[in-house]
């Protein structure tokens, strides 16, 4: 049904695109009209979409329902999720919403590495060898119940010349590259993809939550350098690493910020809203911080309010801190990257809002640490840019640099029809 008082975006000079987040605690929505005219200019294969003119016209949030651990469990409670937050996006930002970039994540995610290799034919590496090898590197054998999400090139090798970023317009003969391969089960991307269906969207690409994240939070320094970006989500954490300006590990472990609830409401004999409100409103992850004259109230379904000592909270929810980012430096140490992350970790994720989970997470990783929010960018208040929202903003520039690639795609096929042309023209006359 359309609506006069519904904005119309899809002109010429600007295009329209939604980041949608499914996550385990809360469905997020982010809606950006991206001007394509100053996208092309500003963007190129190895910058992305940093530096688009994105223009935020609205978000939505809400609770999750049907999701578990990163992974659709009820499609019923996920359409209604989704339908909700697209409605309150649509609200804000006063349009239609027709088409998402959605996000993907859980403990089914696998990351694999490939090598590819071809011959070149032509003396110069054009988009059509870069193709070709990289698809070379894509035949691998992949069981019958995965489904690839994404091939990343890592780098690129020419005649035995490494650590090439961009090989087109080079000679050679011999044209290599490593790349890694993302795998999800085919049936959590299909019942995910089921569910926009069901909510009357249509999905772009689905998108590995941690690589949107990357675009929304990270710098181009921070990935040469070497660095992790740890996104503790409701039911899963996502574990990004980037050396050399590339991805080179991702995992995923299924430990989140409800285990802190679950603990605290079990442990205290509360509700589980009751404890999720408590952990959001005086949760803390390190006791050292305390003062002692911290308290705080409970409430239970039967009985009235109860003060009891702020400390009592923190002795439940410290334990659980601690095992998790152990968990995570043994992922960073088992892989063998510890060594390469200079420029640290960056947290993100609503449970890293936690009072102590960074001064935590310097003691037990040993690195430097830092939160991660959203770039500035137009439209987007402050009251977003805080770490929950970092997955949302990060698949709507996923989302505008898909399109951007396209545009010049587009862009770069018909000038070459012309020029094609013009020679043509121009053998004519001298034949």
């Amino acid at each position: 049904m359309h609506f006069g008082f519904i904005k119309e975006i899809g002109t010429k000079n600007s295009s329209l695109v939604v980041g949608l987040d499914i996550g385990t605690a809360n469905v997020s929505v982010v809606v950006a009209e991206v001007n394509n005219e100053r996208v092309a200019r500003k963007a190129s294969p190895q910058n992305g979409a940093k530096g688009a003119d994105v223009n935020i016209l609205g978000m939505g949030t809400v609770p999750s329902s049907g999701i578990k651990k990163g992974v659709v469990t009820n499609i019923e409670s996920t359409v209604q999720s989704i339908q909700e937050a697209v409605a309150e996006a649509e609200s804000t930002a006063g349009i239609h919403i027709r088409e998402v970039y959605a996000g993907i994540s859980g403990s089914h995610v696998e990351c694999i590495s490939s090598n590819g290799v071809i011959a070149v034919k032509e003396k110069e590496i054009s988009q059509k060898e870069v193709d070709s090898v990289i698809e070379a590197a894509r035949a691998v054998a992949i069981p019958f119940d995965r489904e690839i999400l994404h091939v990343i090139p890592v780098e690129y090798t020419v005649d035995g010349q490494s650590e090439i970023i961009d090989p087109r317009g080079m000679e050679g003969v011999r044209l290599e590259t490593d790349v890694q391969i993302i795998t999800g089960t085919a049936t959590s991307v299909r019942n995910l993809l089921k569910s926009c269906q069901k909510a009357g969207l249509e999905v772009m690409d689905i998108i590995f939550q941690p690589l949107a994240a990357a675009e929304s939070v990270l710098t181009t320094d921070e990935k040469d350098l070497g660095v992790a970006l740890v996104d503790v989500g409701g039911g899963t954490t996502d574990i990004a690493l980037f050396k050399d300006g590339h991805l080179c590990h991702s995992g995923v472990l299924a430990l989140g910020g409800n285990n802190f609830t679950n603990d605290v409401a079990i442990g205290l004999r509360i509700p589980t809203l009751e404890a999720e409100k408590l952990k959001k409103n005086e949760g803390c992850s390190m006791i050292s911080l305390l003062r002692d004259t911290d308290d705080v109230e409970i409430h239970s379904d039967k009985r009235t309010g109860k003060i009891i000592p702020r400390s009592y909270l923190v002795e439940i929810l410290q334990p659980r801190a601690e095992e998790l980012f152990s968990l995570i430096k043994e992922e960073i140490n088992g892989r063998g990257f510890y060594g390469y992350m200079n420029a640290g970790v960056v947290l993100t994720g609503g449970s890293v809002l936690m009072e102590g989970m960074d001064v935590m997470a310097e003691n037990i990783l040993e690195l430097p640490v830092r939160i991660g929010v959203p770039g500035d960018m137009e439209g987007l208040s402050l009251a977003a840019r805080n770490p929950a929202t970092v997955t949302a903003v990060g698949l709507m520039l996923c989302g505008a640099q898909e399109l951007m690639m396209a545009r010049l795609s587009r862009e770069n096929t018909v000038l070459s029809g012309m020029r094609n042309r013009m020679k043509g023209l121009v053998g004519g006359f001298f034949a």
